[in-house]
């Protein structure tokens, strides 16, 4: 397998939890829907083209990012009830100073190499999340050769799948700062395909996927790659 990096980071994000209306919380990273936008908007695909691309050509993704906190906004925004339009308010959460590397998994090199030139002149503005959550490029990494094996141990990342009942925690009280917010394993059944009719759009298939903060080990393995000490699971 061959995979690359793309180092980020977004002064604000949201990645709103599905089906969440007034109050919408954002995931602590992107679910596989957003990174397969973020791919898409690279390239300069419609979403349906860019689902398309990522399913025929078995690309993968992994993601590693840490945040310094969370706020909230009020968004004031106009809905249609009882047959007019009445203004409403909604409270909003978002992501602060997000530093997030995206890596791209695959077997080709030539897609590989397609790929990474996507990202190194991106066709439109990418975001982190919402259309005015710009996404900003650091440096996007050379393209490697890796061999996938099992791995344990994870931190700040997305793992496939649910492990609510499948890690032990890892982490060392002692080196937390004591400002700093700490979260157990958060898993959600999140959207992986849709079926497109002209603009209309409808949730196909779903699948869970387990949102890691602190360090755990996992009871039973996953297959992933290291990097620089740092274990990504592959999406």
């Amino acid at each position: 397998m061959l995979y690359f990096g793309i180092k980020t980071y977004a002064p604000v994000a949201s990645f709103r939890i599905p089906e969440t209306h007034t109050f919408q919380q954002t995931l602590p990273l992107p679910p596989i829907t957003t990174l397969i936008g973020i791919l898409g908007a690279a390239a300069g695909f419609s979403f349906q083209k860019a689902i398309g691309y990522f399913t025929e050509n078995e690309i993968y993704f992994g993601v590693i990012g840490k945040h310094r906190g969370k706020t909230k906004d009020l968004w004031k925004y106009r809905k249609i009830k009882a047959g007019e339009s009445v203004t409403a308010v909604l409270l909003k959460e978002y992501l602060i100073d997000l530093d997030m590397t995206i890596y791209i998994v695959c077997k080709d090199l030539t897609l590989a190499q397609e790929i990474r030139n996507y990202f190194l002149n991106p066709y439109y503005v990418l975001t982190a999340g919402n259309s005015d959550s710009l996404l900003k490029i650091k440096e996007v990494t050379n393209i490697t050769e890796i061999d996938l094996r099992k791995l344990y141990e994870f931190e700040n990342t997305v793992l496939p799948g649910d492990h609510a009942v499948n890690f032990e925690s890892k982490i060392d009280l002692k080196t937390v700062p004591l400002m700093r917010e700490i979260y157990a394993p958060q898993v959600h059944l999140l959207p992986t395909m849709f079926d497109f009719k002209g603009d209309e759009r409808r949730v196909k298939n779903r699948q869970p996927f387990t949102f890691v903060d602190t360090p755990i080990r996992l009871k039973e393995p996953i297959f992933g790659f290291e990097e620089n000490n740092k274990a990504v699971a592959l999406l």
